[in-house]
């Protein structure tokens, strides 16, 4: 098991391995970006402020930050990642994802887990691979911006997508898809919840419908591709 960690002379470390399992937190000021790799085990940071850089997390991970961007190469066990302000970046996972961001984007590049991912500003985009036999379900969304999915041809969903404007991005938000989704727009604007909005809304479903497809945003497109 390796761990690379910059910090600054301020910097708190406490490593804790047990149990196959690697821990570390992080405080203090002068933080540099920290890399963690480990070999076997779940890999678990939580850092004060500042990145996250995992290149490989076999078992799984969990990693959380106050401030700053979090990246994980390659997880085959569950990964659960936060940060309060920054980017997230999956490369390749084969298990389910939890990822949040309270302002960036997220991006899944490559599963085929189970995913929830969401932003309270920001796009988030993720692509799912591989045999469609097994559950799956999807929940991507966003207080503010775009949402793409790519699954595969055969992927087999239950969709639910809930697209809310105001009216300054009248006329400037869509759902897309081939899948011929039924779509259903409010006539009047709604003023319950502060600014005026209207909703559109998209169901279907493909196969036998096995996975369940929640994609929800607010003032910014929603893009359903497969390939």
């Amino acid at each position: 098991m390796a761990m690379r960690i910059g910090m600054g002379m301020l910097g708190l470390f406490t490593a804790v391995m047990a149990a196959g399992t690697m821990t570390a937190t992080l405080a203090g000021c002068g933080i540099h970006p920290a890399e963690a790799a480990s070999e076997s085990g779940t890999v678990s940071i939580h850092k004060m402020g500042g990145d996250i850089d995992v290149a490989d997390a076999p078992e799984g991970a969990t990693l959380e930050t106050m401030g700053g961007n979090v990246r994980l190469g390659n997880v085959t066990g569950h990964a659960k990642l936060h940060t309060m302000g920054g980017n997230i970046t999956v490369e390749r996972a084969h298990a389910s994802i939890d990822a949040s961001t309270m302002g960036g984007t997220v991006r899944i590049e490559d599963t085929n887990g189970a995913i929830s991912a969401s932003t309270m500003g920001g796009d988030v985009s993720a692509r799912e691979v591989g045999s469609s036999s097994e559950r799956r379900d999807i929940h991507l969304s966003s207080m503010s911006g775009t949402l793409t999915l790519v699954v595969p041809q055969d992927f087999p969903m239950e969709i639910h997508i809930k697209l809310t404007y105001t009216k300054n991005h009248e006329g400037q938000c869509r759902i897309i898809d081939k899948l011929g989704l039924k779509q259903q727009e409010t006539k009047d604007w709604d003023s319950l919840h502060g600014t005026p909005r209207k909703v559109i809304r998209a169901d279907g479903q493909t196969g036998n419908g096995l996975n369940k497809v929640t994609l929800e945003t607010i003032n910014g497109d929603v893009i359903l591709k497969q390939e």
